[in-house]
């Protein structure tokens, strides 16, 4: 049963969705915000934290649960920081990108077996927290509509502004409100120390995403860089997530969600 108390660990995008979701169940969470960003007024329940700055880390409550929405890094004050306040965070749910995984080739599929980038010092803080029984949610691309101040995240903006280098790519998303809803899935769980991929479980070639949003009028002419300095292409299983999670994913029908972020600035 997911906790009453929560404590999450940064506000960004995927945070702020998060916190929309579980205040709207009722839930008490208390949430962060590194102390520079802290200008104007702030609701009781935010706190100044960075965890770079051991002089925040006891102002956090003791919570039946904490998501972990920042890169837990650098690894030796990850592992500090739970030595010294583990018995104030409860049940650890932390989000990290499939970045985390390491692939054999070209448009290779990767899954929780392929092996991990231990050299990413954010993967090796991923990986402690696991050692803590620490639930690790390796999101794929994240999008969605704006939420509160926080811009849209649109992949034809990212077609427009030429940062795609491959039309040949595949692309791997999830929209930020089924993200949201996995993590409190992963918080109502019995899981621990597992480490899970959250996509929409469909990878698509950018080409057919540029074809289709020229034909619906979205698109003008496309340039891509190229540049042998790109990501090599993946293709991203969710088997595992629907598997032992079976989260509620409403937003898989990435076109539809697409026509409806255009549809938002008409």
């Amino acid at each position: 049963m997911i906790s009453s108390s929560i404590t999450l660990l940064g506000t960004g995008y995927t945070g702020h969705a998060l916190l929309q979701l579980l205040e709207s169940r009722g839930i008490t969470v208390t949430h962060t915000r590194r102390p520079a960003s802290l200008t104007g007024p702030v609701d009781h329940r935010t706190l100044p934290f960075d965890i770079a700055d051991p002089s925040t880390w006891s102002r956090l409550p003791v919570s039946g649960a904490t998501v972990w929405v920042l890169p837990a890094e650098p690894v030796d004050l990850v592992r500090r920081f739970v030595r010294e306040t583990g018995s104030r965070l409860g049940r650890i749910v932390a989000v990290g990108t499939t970045s985390s995984y390491l692939q054999s080739g070209e448009d290779a599929p990767v899954s929780e077996d392929s092996s991990l980038d231990e050299g990413q010092p954010r993967v090796r803080g991923e990986v402690l927290l696991m050692e803590q029984g620490g639930v690790i949610l390796r999101s794929a691309g994240i999008y969605g509509p704006a939420l509160g101040a926080l811009g849209t995240r649109h992949p034809l903006d990212w077609l427009r502004s030429g940062r795609i280098a491959s039309r040949e790519s595949y692309l791997n998303l999830i929209h930020v409100l089924d993200l949201a809803r996995t993590i409190v899935a992963a918080l109502d769980s019995e899981l621990a120390g597992e480490h899970l991929i959250v996509s929409d479980g469909t990878p698509r070639k950018w080409r057919e995403i540029e074809v289709w949003a020229r034909a619906q009028g979205y698109l003008g002419k496309v340039r891509y860089p190229g540049g042998a300095s790109r990501r090599p292409s993946r293709r991203l299983s969710n088997r595992k997530l629907l598997r032992l999670l079976a989260p509620e994913l409403r937003h898989t029908d990435l076109y539809a969600e697409l026509a409806a972020l255009e549809g938002g600035r008409r």
